[in-house]
């Protein structure tokens, strides 16, 4: 148990802390359109569905893509694709 926590505590100063460190604007920009989200929904709006969908997609990306750095394990696979796709 020990080791997997010594594990996690690298992993959250290499990667965790330095994320949230350098991307508070976009965590503050989520949050800010679940509060609209919630706000509209209260209201009955015809825009939640937009404002929930654009939260999904938020919420998607920066957890997904940036947090959990799905970018480091995708972008080397798709430039190898490119490369076989158009040989550059």
């Amino acid at each position: 148990m020990k080791k997997l926590w010594e594990k996690f505590k690298a992993w959250l100063n290499k990667t965790a802390l330095p994320w949230l460190l350098k991307s508070w604007l976009q965590i503050i920009n989520v949050l800010i359109v679940l509060f609209a989200y919630g706000k509209l929904d209260d209201l009955e709006a015809k825009g939640v569905g937009l404002v929930g969908l654009w939260g999904f997609v938020l919420l998607g990306y920066w957890i997904f893509w940036k947090f959990f750095g799905a970018d480091k394990a995708v972008m080397p696979l798709l430039k190898k694709l490119w490369k076989k796709i158009f040989g550059k």
